[in-house]
């Protein structure tokens, strides 16, 4: 019996996603569109599930985007997909679908991923393009709010 049991899958063993969730391979297999409220909310429910000690991963998982890019980017990019890779992702994921600054860092780790190059290519690119929809959103709730202003407030 190995003396360090863990969750993870053993070193002889292939990682596959469905041994843990399938929600963790959707930031490699889906474009950012693709992401409807049924899928989001398998994300989200799949980043729930995620325990950890670390204090920069907790916050992630509660949801803030700043520790979601935190962690992605502290990981090392491997050879090939590995569980580290898939959760770190899909955490980031989750901030991604709200945060502009989350969804540019998905994209460019994206980028780096061990994926087909037109598959990551096309992924990355969807992200940069949910980027810009995530900061018009923002610039158009700022304009509404200044247009609906009372006149003569400052």
């Amino acid at each position: 019996m190995p003396s360090n049991e863990d969750t993870g899958p053993h070193k002889h063993d292939s990682y596959e996603p469905a041994d843990w969730h399938e929600a963790l391979s959707h930031w490699r297999d889906h474009s950012a569109e693709m992401f409807n409220d049924r899928l989001k909310s398998e994300v989200r429910s799949c980043v729930e599930r995620i325990h950890s000690t670390t204090e920069d991963w907790r916050a992630a998982i509660d949801g803030d985007p700043a520790a979601a890019v935190k962690v992605a980017l502290r990981l090392q990019m491997p050879d090939a997909i590995n569980v580290r890779l898939d959760l770190a992702m899909t955490v980031l994921m989750a901030a991604a679908f709200d945060d502009a600054g989350a969804a540019a860092v998905l994209a460019v780790l994206v980028e780096s991923a061990p994926l087909d190059l037109a598959e990551r290519t096309a992924i990355a690119t969807s992200w940069r393009v949910h980027k810009i929809w995530c900061e018009s959103r923002i610039r158009n709730r700022r304009r509404r709010l200044f247009r609906d202003r009372p006149e003569g407030a400052a």
